[in-house]
């Protein structure tokens, strides 16, 4: 149950409205870059109150400093192989899928969250990996190598060629419509609102209107996707009153 529920258009608690001029803040600008690791932290805040995003951070430094990797393929292979993280397969719309303190803490995620994860872990020790919004799943590649290698942590740490991404696609799809651009790296502001998204599907196949607020409210700052979303956002709120 969230407690940092939507009243009006700020949020209960000091904490909270800081965070929310926080989040604001980094959206604020159309298109502007926007650091993974700290909306991310901010998202699990809303999610609930009692998590600092500052912790989350500083889980992902500590996780960081454990790993002897110096190349992708090692990192992957460290992060997602043998009792490390992985895809939660049996309960993918758990949310907790999305909220990256509680993939750190389970170990377990969806695919965004896993890329995400190993993002900001490659980040910490100066290894590029971007995220790649393939439609219906998300991978990584590494960001500078010629031949560039790409991730599926969802399901394996092995390395996949261009090839064998499209085959991924063609067989979750079962659509024959392949583009090289699925394989063009997602910004980390196009990630965040994903992981918006998924959550905003979860909490209404759930008819879970109090989590669903605050999904909608952090959308709403969003200029990309709130002016699409004003009615529906209007008429949640009315709906907690």
């Amino acid at each position: 149950m969230l407690r940092g529920q939507v009243v009006g258009i700020t949020f209960k608690g000091y904490s909270s409205a800081v965070h929310f001029e926080r989040f604001t803040e980094l959206f604020r600008i159309r298109g502007a870059v926007v650091p993974l690791d700290e909306a991310l932290a901010l998202i699990c805040h809303f999610a609930d109150e009692d998590v600092d995003p500052h912790m989350v951070i500083a889980e992902l430094d500590q996780l960081a400093s454990t790993m002897s990797a110096t190349n992708a393929v090692d990192l992957i292979a460290e992060l997602f192989g043998p009792s490390g993280f992985t895809g939660n397969s049996f309960e993918y719309d758990d949310p907790s899928n999305s909220l990256m303190h509680q993939v750190i803490t389970r170990r377990l995620g969806i695919p965004i969250t896993l890329c995400a994860l190993a993002i900001e872990v490659g980040r910490r020790v100066d290894i590029d990996i971007v995220g790649i919004g393939m439609p219906g799943h998300f991978l990584c590649r590494t960001a500078s190598q010629a031949e560039h290698q790409f991730f599926d942590p969802f399901h394996s740490p092995r390395p996949l060629s261009a090839q064998q991404c499209k085959m991924l696609y063609e067989n979750l799809t079962q659509i024959d419509n392949w583009s090289a651009e699925f394989l063009e790296p997602s910004s980390s502001r196009l990630m965040v609102i994903r992981v918006l998204s998924n959550l905003k599907s979860i909490y209404r196949r759930r008819s879970d209107s109090s989590n669903l607020r605050w999904v909608m409210r952090l959308r709403s700052v969003i200029p990309e996707i709130a002016a699409s979303e004003t009615v529906e956002f209007a008429q949640l709120m009315r709906g907690s009153n």
